[in-house]
């Protein structure tokens, strides 16, 4: 499991090197808000598009390293280009095509640690548990934030964090041959059917698809928040551009703890309870901030921030990887990433350019009306049905 924990390491080490500092690229090369949010908008089409294909392709008879190796090369090679670019076409293209490569990462990743889960389980092995190496990822996104701050205060250009991103996706690259093997085994499973397929209709059947909605807002709310929340924080606030990346950090300090107590609260209250918990939080978060639009209060709720994410990041694979098989174990979470992230991706970001063109606050109502929506969406049809077996694998 030791090459998962370094894949999940570097994966959010570039989230961190990338997603806080793009949409200030754009602000910087001459996009309005409105144009920023169609621009990064164009990530959730590309979400729509990859991962089901990719983790399709892993289900059937392609080896996931090598598709990890190629999707390595593609998104580092489209955020090298995405720096060139000054242009907004060629900004939106080159963001484009590095959202298709790096949205379906993570599904596959996720689908490999399942599946060699599940061999753990099949061998009579201890199982490892999910969150015990998903929190390397936080550990990445918090090594990259920190590695970040000197070299952003010297040199004071967004760009520099981007170059950061090339790097850890080349590392990825190299580690990407290191990863375990499946074996055979499922190999065998395209004579099943076809797995995408199958991942649809577990997804949107009577039981999931309240769940399947409440995750769509939420993650809409997601998307608007992390597009805007930097140039919030150094436009509206007017905090210099280099404590931004520490700012974000300062929540995924919370976020380590969160993830490493999961298992435990979900032992004690349930994972109905966990979720319903986690996005009361995640509403409290919202309405602090839209009530109260200052520097205090925009870094203070950070404490919030890893109860969202375990609501949005943590539990969804793990409660997906239970409704699945060996047919579609990759398949349903790239049919979950497209349909789910990925549309959300898209809306969320493309009306937060709208709402933000009026005013940053209104972005943070937004934010507080798509999570009472999602809550209300998981009180009425969230429960699982074999919550021991799914906190045993978190």
């Amino acid at each position: 499991m030791n090459s998962l924990k370094f894949q999940y390491f570097f994966l959010y080490g570039s989230f961190a090197a990338v997603q806080p500092f793009v949409a200030l690229l754009f602000k910087e090369r001459g996009m309005d808000e409105e144009q920023m949010g169609y621009a990064m908008g164009m990530a959730g089409w590309a979400i729509m598009l990859s991962p089901a294909v990719v983790t399709a392709l892993a289900d059937l008879h392609l080896s996931p390293r090598r598709l990890l190796a190629a999707l390595c090369l593609i998104t580092g090679g489209a955020l090298t280009a995405l720096l060139s670019f000054s242009g907004n076409w060629p900004l939106v293209i080159g963001f484009f095509v590095y959202s298709l490569g790096v949205t379906a990462v993570l599904p596959l990743l996720d689908g490999i640690f399942f599946g060699v889960q599940r061999m753990q389980g099949e061998r009579g092995e201890p199982e490892t548990h999910y969150n015990k190496v998903r929190v390397w990822g936080t550990f990445g996104y918090m090594v990259l934030l920190l590695a970040l701050f000197y070299p952003m205060e010297r040199v004071g250009e967004v760009a520099l964090a981007l170059w950061f991103g090339v790097g850890c996706f080349a590392i990825l690259f190299l580690l990407s041959f290191l990863l375990p093997d499946r074996g055979r085994r499922e190999a065998k499973k395209a004579a099943e059917g076809l797995p995408t397929s199958k991942a649809l209709l577990v997804l949107f059947n009577r039981e999931n698809i309240l769940f399947s909605a409440a995750m769509f807002l939420l993650l809409s709310c997601s998307a608007a928040y992390h597009t805007m929340y930097p140039v919030f924080l150094a436009e509206d606030l007017e905090l210099e551009t280099h404590w931004v990346g520490i700012v974000i950090m300062s929540g995924t300090i919370i976020e380590v703890f969160c993830i490493l107590g999961l298992t435990r609260l979900e032992d004690r209250w349930g994972l109905r309870v966990v979720m319903l918990g986690a996005i009361f939080l995640t509403l409290v978060r919202f309405g602090l901030m839209y009530a109260y639009p200052n520097l205090t209060v925009a870094v203070g709720t950070q404490v919030f921030h890893g109860a969202m994410i375990c609501a949005m990041l943590v539990v969804p694979p793990n409660y997906l990887n239970g409704l699945a098989d060996d047919s579609n174990r990759n398949s349903i979470q790239g049919v979950y990433t497209m349909l789910i992230i990925g549309l959300s991706k898209f809306v969320g970001t493309a009306i937060s350019g709208h709402v933000a063109a009026v005013d940053q606050r209104y972005v943070h109502l937004l934010c507080l009306l798509l999570t009472a929506a999602s809550l209300v969406c998981l009180w009425y049809g969230f429960r699982p049905r074999q919550e021991s077996d799914l906190s045993s694998r978190i």
